[in-house]
């Protein structure tokens, strides 16, 4: 790259630099009054949809493939593991993550 260009790409990039600069230090306390309730709450939406009613019900779906799976003698170890570990991957995910916050002391 020759130093023409290179100048060229450096001047936007040390006015950007200086404009983030400008508005770190003017509006320090403005961006930490700021509340994150709308996007905890949608958050928290979403984890109830995808762990209650919704997950249930694919759960009982998945064990009653497995059963037909079974049934006609199709059912391997592997895809038997599977459902079971997706289940309690789903269902345990509020413990699993409550246990690795406990252990890194949160």
């Amino acid at each position: 790259m020759s130093l023409i260009a290179s100048a060229r790409f450096s001047r936007p990039l040390h006015r950007f630099a200086r404009v983030g600069l400008a508005l770190t230090l003017v509006a320090g306390d403005a961006f930490a009054q700021g509340t994150l309730a709308p996007v905890q709450s949608t958050l928290q939406t979403l984890v109830t949809a995808l762990t209650g009613p919704i997950a249930t019900s694919l759960a009982i779906l998945a064990v009653i493939a497995c059963g037909f799976l079974a049934w006609s003698g199709r059912l391997t170890w592997g895809i038997a593991g599977s459902v079971i570990f997706g289940i309690v991957l789903v269902f345990g995910s509020a413990q699993i993550v409550q246990f690795f916050q406990s252990a890194v002391g949160r």
